[in-house]
């Protein structure tokens, strides 16, 4: 069945000599949501305020798809039909087949009426609209933008506004997040002279989306999130320092709350209609054009949100439209997770990924990630009763807690990982001189290991394999070495110290016994070759 998106309904006064008007006659925009068959006629039967018929207009009814969407405009205009004078005008709509084509269609989609007010001026006149300044309308831009939809809505406003000094703020518990990135006329509402009395204004904010599934490709980083924010919010519109108008809304569980209703709409998919409680001098919202309910098009909530990828929760947790608030103490504590494991992952995650072999930096960069564990699963463990689903921030990107709390876990095995590695691979490069050292040779050895330190035998000769550092009776090591000194100057004396070495030797038998050892030191940067030989 045909149905009609109520809140785009639109009404007008006309009249068919617009500069110098002798009456009105009526206007009517309407929107249909499919399907619709094909050879019917929308059917407009308008009444006089008297009560006797005025006219029936007939214009071809779209073909429509299910769901598909299409705007009707309807005038009836020629010098005949004009009427001078006002009150209120019942009209129907409907949807009606030919009989010879497809018989049998016959729709009511409107059974309503519009009141029109008599303005100062000669033959002047408008169709009401005080009925809409209670109501705003929101939505999430789900036609252009699905995996991301901006907040937009719609204001009604009154009189001539300049459109283009107005601007939108919204406003969450009372601290302002961000500016709108585009304020418009989105309809103007005129009578019958063409004299402005009011502005249907929309807003979109580009900073502000419902969800965002592409969080993991880094669009969006800084963008706020309605459903990871719950709160009270509101949208205000202001000229200068003067508002104009507001919208406010609730987000519950990560939701939008709809407290009116919620319709199909041409531009975003989908509007809330949000109405503030009173409208011009107190009295409530009125109805569309007094029938709200025959033939509307309706969707719910759950449709808009069907397009929002939900975080996925492993047994027993909740889901993200499930998870509460935290309490101030909770999120303090998880705070303090969320920063030392941003922390520990900026700055370490992408390096423990690195492949062997490792060198002397990359090790002590382990070490020191193991050094944090405990202070790390001290920190979860205060948080462990916070949903896996629940939704943090990690480097201004939103993450699921359990996946926070995964990746940083996952930096303790793997910085142990290759600590131990590093140690494999250091007693596999070794391996093969410990297995021709024996006795004191291979004491000394394990002191000075071969990866770290440089062995040399007489005349500074450098030892390079297994079996010369096996065979060779002297083994030196040289090493630098700061010596103490004083000088005189001008009667004062002034001590320091100079850049000198030092050597270490030894010397061992056929069986690895360490037959003598050896010292010697020097000034300068390096030793001579003298002293890379046994003390005569």
């Amino acid at each position: 069945m045909t149905a009609v998106i109520k809140h785009e309904l639109r009404a007008s006064a006309g009249a068919f000599g617009s500069y110098h008007p002798e009456g009105w006659h009526p206007k009517l925009s309407v929107t249909l949501l499919g399907p619709s068959a094909a050879a019917c006629q929308v059917v407009w039967a308008v009444t006089r305020p008297d009560g006797a018929p005025w006219f029936e207009h007939r214009v071809p009814a779209p073909v429509l798809d299910d769901r598909q969407i299409a705007t009707v405009d309807l005038e009836l205009w020629h010098d005949a039909l004009d009427l001078d004078e006002a009150g209120a005008v019942p009209f129907t709509l409907r949807l009606v087949s030919e009989p010879d084509v497809v018989p049998g269609v016959d729709e009511l989609l409107h059974d309503g009426r519009m009141l029109v007010m008599k303005l100062p001026g000669e033959h002047c006149y408008a169709v009401a609209t005080e009925w809409m300044l209670p109501r705003s309308l929101l939505g999430l831009d789900t036609v252009d933008e699905p995996d991301a939809p901006r907040l937009t809505g719609r204001v009604f406003v009154a009189g001539e506004p300049d459109v283009w000094r107005l601007e939108a703020h919204c406003f969450r518990d009372g601290v302002r997040l961000a500016g709108a990135s585009s304020v418009e006329s989105v309809h103007t509402f005129t009578a019958n002279d063409g004299r402005v009395l009011g502005q249907e204004v929309g807003f979109a904010f580009d900073s502000i989306r419902g969800w965002n599934n592409l969080s993991e490709s880094g669009w969006g980083g800084d963008w706020q999130l309605l459903d990871q924010n719950d709160g009270r919010y509101r949208v205000a519109l202001v000229d200068g320092p003067s508002p104009v108008g507001e919208v406010s809304f609730e987000v519950v569980r990560g939701r939008i709350m709809a407290p009116v209703a919620v319709e199909p709409d041409a531009a975003c998919g989908a509007v809330i209609v949000v109405e503030r409680a009173g409208g011009v001098g107190g009295a409530p919202g009125g109805d569309p054009y007094g029938d709200p309910v025959t033939a509307a098009a309706t969707t719910t909530l759950d449709e808009v949100y069907a397009l929002r990828h939900e975080l996925q929760a492993s047994d027993g947790e909740a889901t993200l439209d499930d998870k509460a608030r935290l309490d101030d103490k909770t999120a303090a504590a998880l705070q303090a997770f969320v920063d030392r494991a941003e922390r520990l992952l900026v700055t370490w995650e992408s390096e423990l990924a690195a492949p062997p072999p490792y060198d002397f930096g990359q090790v002590l960069a382990a070490e020191a990630v193991g050094r944090e564990r405990a202070g790390c699963e001290e920190l979860a463990a205060a948080v462990s009763g916070v949903p896996g689903v629940h939704a943090v921030l990690l480097s201004g990107e939103p993450i699921g807690l359990a996946e926070l709390r995964a990746r940083t876990a996952a930096l303790f095995p793997a910085a142990e990982t290759r600590v131990a590695a590093s140690q494999q691979a250091e007693v596999d490069a070794l391996a093969p001189y410990r297995d021709l050292l024996s006795g004191d040779k291979l004491a000394v050895f394990d002191d000075h290991p071969a990866d770290s330190f440089v062995y040399t035998t007489t005349d500074r000769r450098i030892i390079e394999t297994p079996e010369e550092l096996a065979a060779a009776e002297f083994w030196f090591f040289e090493g630098p070495l700061d010596i103490p000194g004083s000088a005189r100057v001008e009667g004062v004396e002034i001590t320091g110290s100079v850049q000198g070495w030092r050597v270490l030797g030894w010397q061992f038998d056929g069986s690895g016994a360490v037959l003598a050892e050896f010292e010697s030191q020097g000034l300068g940067s390096s030793a001579p070759k003298t002293a890379f030989r046994p003390p005569v």
